[in-house]
């Protein structure tokens, strides 16, 4: 008798790096959810434990996406096992300096008041760019790999590249602004760079996230970019278990295109000292163009895709 079923191999996970660096970094936000509560200490209005938190949580939907991608479509791959060493090792250290500096009271992020928070912000920027680095290794064998489907390669490269411009865009906030070197001309050392763009009081800031609705935040658009990995993994884990179309590629090309774009947006905007939570007529109807195109195109696929066939012989 033939079946016709959809099936996918799926790799041990338990022995990745990677995937123990997820379940590490998920313990690590349990662990800390107390301290909330348990210790009122604030740096700057915020308590003191919600940066290591959205740390922890950021890094470990990285690290769970990422390892699928690494299992799923470079297993055979001489430096999966490196790639995932290294990203493992590298957040590890960003993660135990931002907890401890949390725990000291301090900031761990452009903070260079003495010695020692010169060494953590020093460390802390080698470390990220060598994660930075390693994340990017991962495209070249996608790119070459041509046993993965058009469609799929590109949503898992889209996906890989907007993450690495989002990861880059971190290198705007730790420029040292024109005040901040006057200071360090005068031998007073306290902040090298900033997340925050434009003139005036950040505010307050939305909650938990703590971006500024006031002045600019990279924050914002770092995330974005980052983030939007998953958005692109999701379609390629949906896309795997298709039967490929002439439109599947147009389609996650344009939707690549156009959350790039979006994000490039949000870049300049905060550039220009202006929070992508304010109202900003020109800025608002781009995004909601982009999103509108994007929804539309999402539905397409969605609606309109086929199933693959995979035959197995009982």
């Amino acid at each position: 008798m033939v079946y016709t079923v959809n099936m996918m191999q799926y790799a041990n996970f338990k022995r990745q790096p990677l995937f123990w660096n997820g379940i590490v970094m998920v313990a690590l936000t349990v662990t800390m959810i107390p301290f909330l509560f348990l210790d009122t200490r604030t740096l700057f209005g915020v308590n003191l434990w919600i940066k290591p938190i959205k740390f922890t949580v950021s890094l470990g939907i990285y690290s769970f996406s990422t390892v699928w991608i690494l299992e799923r479509f470079l297993s055979d791959w001489k430096y999966n096992l490196k790639t995932q060493y290294a990203l493992t090792i590298t957040s590890a250290i960003e993660i135990l300096l931002i907890t401890w500096q949390a725990a000291r009271g301090e900031a761990s992020h452009f903070n260079v008041s003495n010695t020692w928070n010169q060494v953590v912000f020093s460390i802390m920027g080698t470390s990220i760019s060598l994660f930075w680095l390693s994340h990017l290794v991962m495209i070249l064998p996608i790119l070459r790999n041509n046993q993965i489907a058009k469609a799929v390669k590109e949503s898992l490269l889209w996906g890989l590249g907007i993450a690495g411009f989002g990861m880059i865009i971190g290198f705007f906030m730790t420029t040292p602004r024109p005040e901040q070197l006057e200071l360090m001309k005068q031998g007073i050392y306290q902040t090298s760079g900033s997340h925050s763009f434009g003139k005036g009081d950040a505010g307050t800031g939305l909650l938990f996230f703590g971006w500024s609705t006031v002045i600019g935040d990279m924050r914002v658009p770092h995330f974005f970019g980052m983030h939007v990995m998953q958005l692109f993994f999701v379609l390629a884990a949906f896309l795997t278990r298709k039967l490929e179309t002439s439109d599947h590629l147009v389609i996650v090309r344009f939707v690549g295109i156009l959350l790039l774009t979006m994000n490039v947006v949000m870049v300049i905007q905060t550039l220009m000292g202006q929070s992508i939570f304010s109202y900003q007529p020109f800025f608002i109807g781009i995004y909601g163009l982009i999103l509108f195109l994007v929804f539309s195109f999402g539905i397409r696929l969605f609606t309109t895709t086929p199933n693959s066939e995979m035959k197995v012989t009982i």
